[in-house]
């Protein structure tokens, strides 16, 4: 098993998907202010003993990361409403971009790269496919976190293909709101993207609802 630092060193010297696609993708350590992390989403909630590891779609554009020096802006939509569905969910959380070190959740995505473009720009599902086994299956089983959720249809795809969940619905819109067990017996959660388009996809009360049946799991250890 690779240690933390070499997950680092094996994201920051990734050139797959830029090789493949050159022009459309960068990896985050071309820029001098490239943090040491795994996951530049984890700069918020990264415990290395999580419960809850969220599996979500990217950081954003190589234009944002830029902008904000490898962090998040403040008041970012999609943390903001992830922040409220954590607290329905029962898990107390520090409000972002601010690090949270003790909240036992690791947050990560589906590709680490920054695309180029438009933050809406598309993500290839060959990007999914290969950090999915290249970083995300290598963190996971660094963080053993007993439940992993699938954050919008790349944070789903990503979380079925490390975890071979062959027997679950491909389509997230379709999965929202199930659970399943993998075959390492790692409890897996399917959820729809918490920004702005997600919630017109599925409404705030069933995604809400959705996250409390995360938080029923996550109390469930406990006890």
């Amino acid at each position: 098993m690779k240690t933390y630092d070499e997950l680092i060193e094996s994201r920051k010297t990734c050139r797959i998907c830029m090789e493949t696609h050159p022009g459309e993708i960068h990896n985050g350590d071309e820029f001098d202010f490239d943090p040491p992390v795994v996951s530049h989403w984890s700069q918020w909630l990264g415990h290395l003993t999580p419960l809850l590891l969220i599996v979500g779609q990217d950081f954003g554009t190589v234009e944002y990361f830029r902008w904000h020096q490898g962090r998040d802006e403040l008041h970012n939509e999609t943390n903001e409403n992830l922040w409220k569905l954590l607290t329905e969910a029962g898990v107390k959380v520090e409000k972002a971009p601010h690090r949270d070190p003790t909240t036992r959740v690791f947050l990560t995505n589906s590709i680490l790269c920054l695309k180029a473009g438009k933050m809406n720009a598309s993500i290839r599902p060959r990007w999914v496919n290969a950090c999915a086994q290249n970083h995300l299956l290598p963190l996971a089983n660094y963080l053993n976190a007993p439940i992993i959720v699938g954050m919008g249809a790349q944070g789903w795809r990503a979380v079925r293909s490390v975890l071979q969940l062959t027997h679950t619905p491909p389509k997230i819109m379709c999965a929202a709101g199930g659970s399943w067990n993998a075959p390492t017996g790692t409890r897996t959660f399917a959820v729809v993207h918490c920004s702005n388009l997600g919630i017109r996809n599925r409404s705030w009360p069933q995604q809400v609802a959705d996250w409390r049946r995360i938080g029923d799991a996550v109390r469930e250890l406990s006890l």
